[in-house]
């Protein structure tokens, strides 16, 4: 990842060549946002979700984009706080897709004192994020065949929030994303039908 002086801020690996994390998905890991997404409003926050690709290929890896914002005064609670519901999202399993761990922003130490407790919170705006990776050609490809291949993905948003006054009940929140699939490019480089040709005494490939 570089910078606008094209300086490199951040690298990225992938253990194999099959499975690979879109470009959109490395550049929403570095804050930036999806170009689409819809919006729920609570009583307590408003979540807008999106994800990075709309249409993805087998064995890419993208990624679900939930952000929030608490309204003034309420702060949800973070994973690893004891006596409350955490913040948690789940996805319902599906053959064609394997879920990856959420990776939740730093939290903030929240002190309630009448009863003497520090509890671990998220405030103000934030994002949660979540991977999915889609399964293999083979494991998909039935369903490219369809004349409208995609599958959804669904799961759900579990979660308590609190003020310096009260604590609502915990709640639950239905998500659901449709991921249009696209065929792999096989295609070479180059001009089609001709192979692709190196300069003789390049060593740089």
């Amino acid at each position: 990842m570089a910078d606008a002086n094209g300086v490199v801020r951040s690298k990225s690996f992938e253990k194999t060549y099959v499975e690979r994390r879109t470009a959109a998905s490395l550049l929403a890991l570095d804050g930036k946002n999806p170009a689409q997404g819809t919006e729920a409003q609570t009583s307590t926050f408003t979540l807008r979700t999106s994800m990075t690709n709309v249409a993805a290929a087998p064995g890419q890896r993208l990624t679900f984009v939930l952000d929030f914002e608490m309204k003034r005064g309420m702060h949800a609670y973070a994973p690893g706080v004891s006596g409350y519901r955490p913040l948690g999202l789940k996805l319902d399993a599906h053959p064609l897709m394997t879920a990856h761990d959420p990776v939740f922003p730093p939290s903030k130490p929240f002190a309630f004192v009448p009863l003497k407790e520090a509890v671990p919170v998220f405030e103000g705006r934030f994002r949660v994020l979540q991977d999915v990776t889609l399964a293999g050609g083979r494991d998909l490809g039935k369903t490219l065949e369809a004349p409208d291949p995609k599958i959804e993905i669904t799961g759900s948003l579990e979660y308590q929030v609190c003020n310096e006054d009260r604590c609502y009940p915990p709640g639950s929140l239905p998500l659901k994303w449709t991921i249009k699939l696209i065929p792999l490019d096989r295609e070479r480089g180059g001009r089609q039908g001709q192979p692709l040709s190196y300069p003789r005494n390049s060593r740089s490939w």
